[in-house]
């Protein structure tokens, strides 16, 4: 007997959009929905009473959303960006907290399934993500991409991003910067390290490999590698902090709160994206802002053009622009840890 897969390799479309015409024509273009049916009938797989008992009932189309954290507020914008434009199409959003752990997301994923989501959009926790491969639903990774097969992708220019706040530190006078990474197997923090690393060499300056910590996307974490950092010899010692996110910034700023220096008389600080905090803190923080609710915008958008498409296009990753925005957390080193290149 025919398979589902069988009459999609057929009309050339993804398994996923002939469930979708087979059980709400609706959500399918006239012309996609009628090459289904009539390679369906050819084929001998059924196109009523059986297969519509074998589709998931709703009355609109349920997206599950799977983040690391719903009380994180760059997750909460992400989230309201994705709701927005889920809204504007008159379908739902499933809401489920990986807590960033593997097993606790492949939970929720099964749970999401239970639950009859029919697309799911995600923040990964690991970087592999095989099993995705074998869902037949369409897919789409919000800001860490896990590289697997078929799997669009909404992220922000980390890299650059990066680069520019190097740039900045170093045309002011910096050249021993230390940086505080987020999760290590995350993509984002690879690419926010690589921008770290091609800012420095682009300068000719030295990294000393104990300039590089991980604070793992905690305010625990990232007082702890920022107090690491600063017990540091005088003559290895940063004269700037760059932290990869907002919650490891936020433990950067309290271990410089803790040690009493001065900012950024005795410290300059930055951090990757912007938040209220960081806009109100004494002295505002000068951060690399990303687009947060766009991504959340964007990701949701393009899941429904995908599912408009009359044909399966090639995987996607959509970056969305970074800047650099200065306020009054940086400034030249103090002359005496002034350092010579």
């Amino acid at each position: 007997m025919a398979t589902i897969d069988d009459v999609a390799r057929v009309v050339g479309v993804s398994a996923s959009t002939v469930s979708r015409a087979l059980s709400r024509p609706d959500m399918v273009s006239k012309g996609t929905r009628e090459r289904i049916v009539n390679a369906a009938q050819q084929l001998g797989y059924p196109v009523d009473g059986p297969v519509r008992a074998q589709q998931r009932p709703r009355s609109a189309l349920m997206i599950a959303l799977l983040i690391p954290d719903l009380l994180h507020p760059f997750y909460t914008t992400l989230a309201r960006g994705v709701q927005d434009v889920a809204e504007q199409y008159e379908h739902q959003v499933l809401f489920y907290n990986t807590a960033a752990e593997v097993e606790r997301e492949n939970r929720m994923l099964e749970q999401a399934l239970q639950q009859k989501a029919q697309d799911l959009l995600l923040v990964p926790s690991t970087p592999d993500l095989s099993h995705l491969s074998a869902l037949d639903l369409p897919v789409i990774e919000i800001d860490r991409f896990s590289g697997t097969p078929g799997v669009n992708s909404v992220l922000a220019e980390n890299t650059r991003g990066v680069v520019m706040a190097l740039e900045h530190l170093i045309a002011l006078g910096h050249t021993r910067v230390g940086i505080l990474g987020g999760v290590p197997q995350s993509s984002s923090t690879t690419e926010r390290l690589e921008g770290y690393r091609q800012a420095m060499s682009q300068a000719g300056l030295p990294v000393n490999p104990r300039w590089i910590t991980y604070g793992h996307s905690t305010e625990a974490g990232g007082k702890q590698v920022a107090l690491e950092l600063l017990s540091l010899a005088p003559a290895e010692r940063p004269t700037a902090l760059f932290a990869c996110d907002s919650e490891t910034a936020a433990g950067m700023v309290r271990a410089v709160r803790e040690l009493g220096l001065k900012v950024p008389q005795d410290l300059s600080l930055i951090g990757f994206d912007d938040s209220r905090w960081a806009q109100i803190m004494d002295p505002p923080l000068t951060v690399v802002d990303q687009p947060t609710y766009e991504m959340g915008r964007v990701a949701c958008d393009l899941l429904f053009q995908q599912l408009q498409r009359d044909f399966v296009l090639p995987a996607l990753q959509i970056r969305l622009a970074t800047q650099l925005i200065v306020r009054h957390s940086t400034a030249p080193p103090p002359p005496e840890r002034r350092s010579k290149r």
